[in-house]
């Protein structure tokens, strides 16, 4: 792999990270008024997508991802984050990404 193209990719990703994490903030500061559910849908989903996209260039793959992931969830569980007691999101998502597999 070309090292320097791989950095410039990494450097093109993170910037559309930083740039759709932006456009999600402007869609939620008025999501009230427009409540424009297309939009976040489509921020939400293309910021996770480029998240596995830059691991994936970082060296990491996907399943090892996922697997740091259902990790990290795991922990939350277990140190009572609050939106697991309260909602129980992180065993929910453990549980999802695990089926994925």
């Amino acid at each position: 792999m070309n090292i320097a193209a791989n950095l410039k990719a990494i450097e093109q990703i993170k910037s559309d990270i930083l740039t759709e994490v932006a456009n999600l903030y402007r869609t939620l500061a008025d999501y009230d008024e427009i409540a424009d559910y297309g939009a976040v849908e489509s921020s939400v989903a293309t910021i996770v997508t480029m998240d596995y996209i830059l691991a994936k260039h970082l060296g990491i793959t996907h399943s090892t991802l996922d697997a740091r992931i259902c990790e990290l969830l795991s922990i939350a569980e277990e140190n009572g984050h609050s939106l697991e007691s309260e909602f129980r999101d992180m065993s929910e998502l453990r549980r999802y990404i695990k089926s994925r597999a």
